[in-house]
């Protein structure tokens, strides 16, 4: 039996969960990897994460107080749930969905080319608004448009313990919300390394995301993730901690977040 771990965080750092795309398995902390689910077998895995902001970055890059108290700060978290199915041995597909059901991420990978130590494959997912509430149907915000994403995943394996999952993708609104973002390139590269025959995994991850807002603004982010994986016969843990670095028109974020990956036959 193949061994997945997915990825939490990515949503965590963006400020919105399940903004990328979803629903698909992966691999170390932020990037997807090429392998998808075995045939037939299933993955359910549920997470939480925690972050918290005290300053943000202006358009010219500068660090600055968010709050007038130096005492404020603000506090998110949230719990989620993935299910992604092996539908053929090249294929996955899956939903992710936040416990407030707030948004449904369907996603799927696909693989197009593996052999010896390197692979690469195509993913492409849908995010559904599925909250409640009142809304207006004719003012499209980013809480209640649906987007939709497209990006390829490049897998790279040295030996038995040493691997490097690289991503890249863009997501898009299907019609541009009257808010802000209109849509966000996203790329990341994570390095993995196992310890005590495979049981335990150190990873580095280095995350950047760029939207384009109104008014011409633009929004970047840089992110380290540090984290690792334990992993035995039938459950893996994945524990990270990312930070952000670098940004533009953009709160600066720290946290933590847990998940548990379980696979069924």
């Amino acid at each position: 039996m193949k061994r997945f771990i997915i990825l939490t965080l990515s949503v965590f750092l963006a400020g919105q969960l399940y903004s990328q795309i979803g629903g698909i398995s992966g691999s170390k902390l932020r990037s997807y990897c090429v392998d998808v689910v075995d045939h037939h077998h299933i993955e359910f895995e549920p997470a939480f994460y925690y972050g918290q902001s005290r300053k943000n970055w202006n358009d010219n890059g500068e660090l600055q107080n968010s709050f007038l108290s130096s005492d404020s700060i603000n506090r998110f978290s949230g719990v989620g749930m993935r299910f992604t199915y092996g539908l053929f041995d090249k294929l996955e597909v899956g939903v992710s969905i936040p416990l407030d059901m707030k948004t449904g991420s369907f996603g799927a990978r696909y693989v197009l080319y593996q052999k010896n130590n390197t692979g690469f494959a195509l993913m492409a997912g849908i995010n559904i608004p599925m909250g409640e509430g009142s809304f207006n149907r004719g003012v499209k915000t980013e809480d209640n448009a649906t987007q939709a994403g497209f990006g390829g995943v490049f897998t790279y394996q040295r030996g038995e313990h040493f691997s490097v999952d690289a991503n890249l993708e863009y997501d898009h609104f299907l019609k541009e919300p009257t808010s802000t973002k209109i849509g966000t390139v996203y790329t990341s590269i994570d390095a993995g390394y196992y310890f005590f025959n495979r049981q335990l995994q150190l990873i580095g991850a280095v995350g950047y995301e760029h939207s384009h807002l109104e008014n011409k603004l633009n929004q970047n982010r840089l992110t380290i993730y540090p984290g690792a994986t334990i992993e035995a016969n039938n459950f893996i843990i994945v524990l990270t901690f990312p930070f952000d670095v670098y940004g533009r028109n953009v709160n600066k974020t720290t946290g933590f977040s847990l998940a548990l990956t379980l696979t069924f036959e």
